[in-house]
């Protein structure tokens, strides 16, 4: 496995800030390298010092929105890709690590080239666009130089991890094109280089929840893991038409939360959920530990390393943070899982008799239900509804009310929030069905996600609410909805589908479930794609298959990415799935060993169906609309999302996953692939081209590490 040197200023840096860092004390400001504050005992990166663990202000632990990144002067989004220095909590020793690591800087300020690093929150900067717009974003990378042994210019295995400061965008769920500099994952900027993206957004992109990351093959795991996530904000002011009580055109539901005389939206909570695995220094490490440097996949490739590690899922870069809302407010969460590999299943849970806990109080008394042998007490805890109105970032037909919302890595979720009471509320991780999940059992029968194999949990607490007393009388999310389009002075009709959580008149893509669509279905061949693995000498093979068998485990083995290929659909030796611009197409989606996340890049589909076989039958398990009153577990994740748009779909092993997708407007090469990153890091990715109009489809491979 290869492995990133630290340059030696960088490191002499962190030890030195680390090492300030200790009692009641804030972070002090670090001396310069070439002046440090002991010159006769000057730090060195083969021999830092021991950290002390670093004392934490409020700020540090009440979870706020990411700060928005400014345009500056020329109208462009500066975003710096730099390390970062700051301090987790961690619940195991009750004290704060102090990490460094890779991150997308909140302001451009932050950076001080003579330092090289910046002290700065571990999240990415919110960015927002208006539809129509062009988003530019000027990447500048920042970090340390990487040697030819770390980041040669060709690999002979492509699927080996590598070049772990080189970095490019993607938008994820972005409707733009994927050539040139928009939303291309084919490129790579080396530590230095500096890159002016443009995403020019269509007037009609649906308003909505996306968030940028790192995408680079070879690196996306260990970087995203490190905090190189960031909310990315569609804002929409459509208003929906109606004509003879019909919708004509749909509009956006941005207008029904933005505060207009404020110009701003007041009742909006970005929340992003990210699992930062960074490495801890303990008595027994030798000095050469630098605390939070993640710079190998050793750790990170192993699937029971979340867990074994004792980590716990941040929102905003806050462990077990604070979040302050108002009573019976509704508010519209943003919530996006930025992580790496882990399953959220997320639930909110009132705690009795709380009003005037403390913030300690309150996390311990929420703490003690996450134990297996308090399940019952803990299912007793009154939950609160959550009202789903959008998932990745694409509005719904109708509202969903549930109380148990499952967060594969890459979903979102837009819901309407509302606490009804002063009590404190602690927000968890709940333990899923195995199946539900992406890691396996294990022979204890515990399991690995986010739950640590040695603390059997049934939840997992990841951050608490603190709401304030106020005036506001309860309502529920319909007539919050209605009493919001009356104000708007949307017509009758619009106010009277909303009552009823109807949500027709703001969804953003026309049904591909059609009588019309299904004759245009039956001319056309079925696109398929198995998340697939196998098992050889040379390891653990992870890739996808595009021929469908009827056997079980089918013989014809992944292929990974950058494979040579000289089959149907090769160009330049390489397999590449080709679908043709202005088409529709069916896809049957399935996992050959274990469930895996599916991810697909510019054009989102349709769920037309989950098949899950019961016996010699096929029964759809998506037709079911969630429950918040059924405890039963089964299937859980993929209830109501019969008929709903989606980017990324958990496909669990045996299931098949019947998708549709329409092919409107952008020609070009991008990707597909499995959204566990050190998996699309070791080879489950496949390229995947629109074109047929301008775009010719024996065109050459975009340049990257391909073979």
């Amino acid at each position: 496995m290869l492995q990133i040197a630290i340059i030696g200023v960088i490191a002499a840096v962190i030890a030195v800030l680390i090492s300030s860092w200790n009692g009641g004390k804030n972070p002090s400001n670090p001396s310069h390298p070439s002046n440090p504050s002991n010159p006769s005992n000057p730090s060195h990166p083969s021999n830092p010092p021991k950290p002390s663990h670093p004392v934490p202000t409020a700020s540090d632990t009440v979870i706020s929105n990411p700060p928005l990144l400014q345009k500056n002067a020329k109208g462009k989004h500066e975003l710096i890709v730099a390390y970062k220095l700051n301090k987790l909590y961690n619940p195991n020793t009750k004290l704060w690590d102090p990490v460094f690591l890779r991150g997308y800087l909140t302001k451009p300020s932050l950076f001080d080239k003579k330092k090289a690093y910046a002290e700065d929150i571990l999240v990415g900067p919110q960015i927002r666009v208006k539809q129509g717009e062009t988003l530019q974003i000027n990447l500048n990378n920042q970090l340390p130089a990487e040697s030819k042994e770390t980041c040669p210019d060709k690999m002979d295995n492509v699927n080996e991890p590598h070049c772990f400061s080189t970095t490019n965008i993607h938008t994820h769920g972005f409707w733009v094109s994927p050539q040139g500099n928009s939303d291309n994952v084919f490129l790579k900027f080396k530590p230095q280089e500096k890159f002016d993206y443009q995403f020019k957004m269509e007037p009609n992109h649906p308003a909505g929840t996306y968030w940028y990351h790192a995408h680079l093959h070879g690196s996306t795991a260990i970087q995203v893991s490190s905090g190189m996530a960031g909310a990315l904000i569609v804002e929409g002011s459509r208003v929906p038409k109606v004509k003879n009580g019909k919708i004509t055109e749909t509009g956006d539901m941005d207008i029904l939360w933005k505060d207009k005389a404020k110009n701003s939206y007041q009742n909006e909570k970005i929340v992003l959920f990210q699992q930062i695995q960074y490495k801890k220094c303990t008595e027994l490490d030798d000095d050469k530990c630098i605390p939070g440097i993640l710079e190998d996949y050793v750790g990170l490739a192993n699937p029971g390393s979340w867990g074994a590690g004792l980590y716990y899922t941040s929102i905003n870069g806050k462990v077990l943070g604070e979040m302050k809302v108002e009573q019976n407010q509704f508010n519209r969460w943003r919530m996006i899982h930025g992580g790496v590999r882990d399953t959220i299943g997320l639930m909110i849970k009132e705690l009795p008799d709380s009003k005037k806990y403390t913030a300690e109080q309150t996390i311990k008394a929420c703490s003690e239900y996450q134990t297996t042998d308090k399940k019952a007490e803990f299912d007793k805890l009154k939950s609160l509804t959550v009202n789903t109105i959008a998932q990745d970032g694409l509005t719904m037909n109708q509202v969903q009310t549930r109380t148990l919302s499952v967060f594969q890595p890459g979903y979102r979720h837009d819901a309407m929030v509302a606490f009804p009471t002063t009590n404190k509320y602690c927000i968890y991780d709940t333990k899923l069905n195995v199946d539900d999940q992406i890691n396996a059992p294990l022979s204890t029968g515990q399991t690995t996600p986010q739950l640590a194999p040695g603390n059997p949990l049934n939840a997992q607490l990841i951050g608490w609410v603190n709401v304030n007393a106020s005036k506001l009388k309860q309502q529920t999310a319909a007539q919050y909805l209605k009493d919001q389009a009356q104000k708007m002075g949307l017509s009758k009709e619009i106010q009277t589908q909303l009552s009823q959580h109807n949500l027709s008149a703001f969804t953003d893509h026309a049904s591909l479930m059609t009588a019309e669509v299904d004759k245009v279905i039956e001319n056309r061949p079925q696109q398929f794609s198995a998340l697939s693995l196998s098992f050889g000498p040379g390891g653990i093979k992870f890739g996808f298959r595009h021929i469908k068998e009827d056997v079980s485990p089918p013989t014809i083995p992944p292929i990974s990415f950058g494979d040579f290929f000289d089959g149907e659909g090769a160009v330049e030796g390489e397999y590449v799935r080709q679908l043709q611009i202005g088409k529709i197409d069916e896809w049957e989606l399935t996992s050959d060993l274990a469930g895996h996340p599916f991810h697909i890049h510019v054009n989102p589909f349709q769920i037309v169906k989950i098949l899950k076989t019961v016996g010699d039958k096929e029964i759809d398990v998506s037709d079911t609309a969630p429950d918040p009153n059924d405890n039963n577990l089964d299937d859980v994740q993929y209830r109501g999302l019969k008929g709903q748009f989606k980017d990324t779909i958990f496909v669990k092993q045996g299931y098949r996953v019947i998708v549709r997708s329409h092919y409107k407007k952008f020609e070009g090469d991008f990707v597909q692939h499995c959204h566990i990153l050190d998996h699309e890091d070791q080879g489950m990715m496949e390229t995947v081209r629109v074109c047929g109009g301008k775009f010719p489809c024996n065109s050459p491979l975009p340049t990257s590490s391909h073979h």
